[in-house]
C-alpha cells in the first residue's frame, strides 16, 4: 500500500503533476456499488457537525496543517480511456468535503458551477445521476438548503425518499446553516481548507481485490493504524523537503520517498522481531508505535500529551509529529533511536544489563522513561555505570550502600522479599561466570518464569501422599521433635487442617520461605508442579530440557544439584540443600556479580 499526503485543493486536482488524481492519470473519485450508502449525521455529536467545528476551529488557530485522517483508493478503468480512482474506504469523508466545497461554492456570490473545484470529482455507481444534478449544480443545491426533508422530496418521492439521501440533504442543510452564521470569513476559510486542511491517500495495487480490502477496513480486522498515518506523513513530507519543490523535480520526489520508504520498512522489521518487541517493547500491539513513542519522547513529548486518554484527539502522536516544524528532524530521530537500540541490542553486555533490570520483577524500569533516560546518557562508560548502579539497587534493594551484604542475601525471604529474591535469581542466570551464552529475555518472558518454591508449600496437594523418604525430610527440615506433627505424619493421610500443622511448623523454622528455598519455574511449571516435591518437579526440568526448551541456568543448576555444598540425593530437598543454596547465591551475588558501578 502506498501513501501519500494531499491537501484538499489537490485531493481533487486532475490537471497538474501535484493533484491526486493526475498522479494516477484519473479524472475522479468511483464510489463502487458494495459501499454502504452515505450515513453520516448531523446534530450536535454528528460526524458532519463535528466535521464543520473540527475544520472551522483549525482555520482560527490558523494550525500549520489539519488531517483529516486517510482515504484508501485504487486505480480503475471503467470505460475506454477514463480512469478512475475507486475509493475503497473514506468515502463518508470525501462525500462530506465535496459537499462542503460545494456549499462554500454556493455562498460566495462571484463564483460559478466550474468555481468548483470538487465538481465531476465523485462518480457514483448508485446515484449516479444524484451529484450532477443536485449538489454541482448551485441553482438545484441552493434549493436543498431552502427546502426541508418533506418539501425536497416531494418533486420526486420514488426516486428520492432514500435512506442516504436523506443524510445527504441532512449534510447540505448542515453546512449551509454554520456556513451562513460565519459568512464574513468564508473566503478565508475556503483558502485555508484547500492550503493546510490534509488527506492522506493509501493506494492498493490494481491486482488486489477491492470487496475484501473494504470488508477487513471496514470489520475492524485491518484498521489503518495511527503507526500508517505517520509513515505517511514522513514519508511524503521528508521526500518533499529534501529535494526542490517544483514539478520537474516530481521523479525525484518519489525516487527519495523511495529510498525513505524501505528504510521505514528495515526499521518495522527488526521493532516488530519477537526478541526485539519483547525486549525492548513489552510485545504491545505495535512495536513500532512504542518506538515512534520514544522517539517523540526523546524529542520532548510529554507522556501525558501521548496519550488518548488525556487528549481529544484519537492519534496524539501523528499530532505530535505534524506539528513539528520539522518532519525530516522526526524521521532523523527515529533512525537515530533505532540505532541507538539496536546497537545496545546487539552488544551482550548493555544487552544483559539493560535486560536485567526490565526483566526483573516488578521493576520500575520496565517504563519507555528508563529508555528515554538511557538515550540521553551521553557515553558509553556513563550508561554501564549508570546501568550497573540499577543493578545493584535491584539486587540489594534500599541496602545497596549497606556492608553485610550477605547477610542480606542469605536471610531474604519469600512474602516480603520477593521482587528482591526475583532479582537475584534472575541475575545467577543473566550473568554467570565465565558463561557467555546471552540470555534469552524473550523466552523468559512468554514462558513467564516466577518464583516458586523448591520443597514444596504445600506438599500433599492434588491427592500426593507422603512417602516414608518425604517424611523423613519433614522431620529434617524442622530440625527439632514435635509431638503433633509426629502423630501427623505417623497417619497414612491427613486432612487440609492437619497439613496446615505441619507446614505451618516448617514455616516457623523460617527455611520454608528462605532465599534458599527458591528458584525460578516456568508458569506452567507452577502451577502443575506447585505442590510437587523436588523430584517431580526436577523431571519436569529435565523434560523441558529435552525438549529444547529454554531452562535458566540457575534453575538448571538447582535441579541438577550441580551447586557446591547440595546433597547427593537427587529425590529429595533437604535441609542442608537449602542452607548450602543460600549462601552460595550470596557467595556468587557479591564475588562473581558484584556491583561492577
Amino acid at each position: 500500500m502506498k501513501e501519500l499526503v494531499f491537501n484538499i485543493a489537490d485531493i481533487f486536482n486532475s490537471k497538474t503533476t501535484g493533484g491526486c488524481l493526475s498522479q494516477y492519470e484519473a479524472t475522479s473519485f468511483h464510489i463502487p456499488a458494495y459501499q454502504r450508502g452515505y450515513k453520516w449525521a448531523t446534530g450536535p455529536n454528528g460526524a458532519v457537525t463535528v466535521l464543520l467545528k473540527d475544520l472551522w476551529n483549525a482555520f482560527e488557530k490558523q494550525e500549520d496543517e489539519y488531517y483529516l485522517q486517510y482515504i484508501t483508493v485504487k486505480p480503475l478503468q471503467l470505460a475506454a480511456n477514463t480512469n478512475y480512482l475507486e475509493v475503497i474506504d473514506g468515502q463518508q469523508r470525501l462525500t462530506t468535503l465535496s459537499i462542503v466545497l460545494s456549499v462554500l461554492n454556493l455562498l460566495q456570490p462571484e463564483t460559478t458551477d466550474e468555481s468548483n473545484i470538487a465538481l465531476n470529482k465523485l462518480d457514483y455507481a448508485i446515484r449516479k445521476n444524484f451529484f450532477g444534478e443536485f449538489i454541482y449544480s448551485k441553482s438545484k443545491l441552493r434549493q436543498i438548503c431552502e427546502s426541508d426533508w418533506d418539501a425536497f422530496i416531494a418533486e420526486d418521492i420514488e426516486r428520492l425518499d432514500r435512506q442516504d439521501i436523506f443524510y445527504l440533504h441532512g449534510a447540505v442543510s448542515e453546512c449551509a446553516k454554520f456556513f451562513n452564521e460565519k459568512s464574513k470569513n468564508l473566503k478565508e476559510f475556503q483558502t485555508y481548507l484547500l492550503s493546510f486542511v490534509k488527506l492522506i491517500v493509501n493506494s492498493v495495487e490494481q491486482h488486489i481485490v477491492s470487496e475484501t480490502v473494504f470488508k477487513n477496513l471496514n470489520s475492524n480486522k485491518v484498521p489503518l493504524s495511527e503507526t500508517e498515518l505517520i509513515k505517511a506523513l514522513f514519508i511524503t513530507r521528508v521526500g518533499r523537503d529534501s529535494v526542490k519543490s517544483s514539478d520537474s523535480h516530481f521523479r525525484e520526489v518519489m525516487e527519495v520517498r523511495l529510498g525513505l520508504s524501505r528504510s521505514w520498512e528495515d526499521i518495522q522489521q527488526w521493532a516488530q522481531s519477537s526478541e526485539v518487541a519483547s525486549f525492548y517493547f513489552d510485545n504491545k500491539h505495535s512495536a513500532l508505535h512504542e518506538l515512534l513513542n520514544l522517539t517523540a519522547m526523546t524529542m520532548g513529548a510529554k507522556p501525558a500529551e501521548l496519550s488518548i486518554s488525556q487528549v481529544s484527539s484519537a492519534n496524539p502522536l501523528f499530532n505530535f509529529f505534524s506539528q513539528q516544524q520539522s518532519h525530516q528532524n522526526g524521521f532523523a530521530s527515529l533512525i537515530l533511536v533505532q540505532k541507538q537500540l539496536k546497537d545496545w541490542f546487539d552488544t551482550d553486555e548493555t544487552y544483559h544489563l539493560i535486560g536485567f533490570c526490565r526483566f526483573a520483577k516488578n521493576s520500575e524500569y520496565k517504563r519507555a522513561s528508563f529508555l528515554k533516560y538511557c538515550l540521553e546518557i551521553s557515553t558509553k562508560t556513563a550508561l554501564k555505570s549508570f546501568l550497573a548502579k540499577k543493578k545493584s539497587e535491584l539486587l540489594y534493594g534500599g541496602s545497596a550502600d549497606g556492608d553485610d551484604k550477605q547477610a542480606l542475601l542469605t536471610n531474604l525471604k519469600y512474602g516480603g522479599d520477593d521482587k528482591q529474591i526475583h532479582a537475584v535469581l534472575l541475575a545467577l542466570s543473566v550473568f554467570p561466570k565465565n558463561v557467555s551464552r546471552r540470555f534469552d529475555f524473550d523466552s523468559f518472558k512468554r514462558q513467564d518464569w516466577s518464583l516458586e518454591h523448591i520443597f514444596p508449600q504445600t506438599p500433599e496437594g492434588k491427592g500426593h501422599f507422603l512417602s516414608d523418604d518425604e517424611k523423613n525430610n519433614i522431620r529434617k527440615i524442622l530440625n527439632q521433635e514435635n509431638e503433633e506433627v509426629e502423630l501427623l505424619l505417623m497417619q497414612h493421610s491427613r486432612s487440609t487442617e492437619e497439613q496446615k500443622v505441619y507446614v505451618s511448623a516448617i514455616r516457623a523454622t523460617g527455611k520454608l520461605d528462605n532465599i534458599g528455598n527458591m528458584c525460578l519455574l516456568t508458569g506452567g511449571c507452577n502451577s502443575a508442579l506447585g505442590c510437587m516435591f523436588f523430584e517431580g518437579k526436577r523431571q519436569k526440568i529435565l523434560e523441558l530440557i529435552q525438549e529444547g526448551s529454554f531452562v535458566p541456568k540457575h534453575t538448571f543448576d538447582v535441579f541438577a544439584k550441580m551447586i557446591n555444598g547440595l546433597d547427593s540425593d537427587l529425590k529429595q530437598w533437604s535441609l542442608l540443600d537449602i542452607d548450602a543454596h543460600a549462601k552460595y547465591i550470596a557467595k556468587t551475588i557479591l564475588e562473581d556479580i558484584k556491583d561492577d558501578s
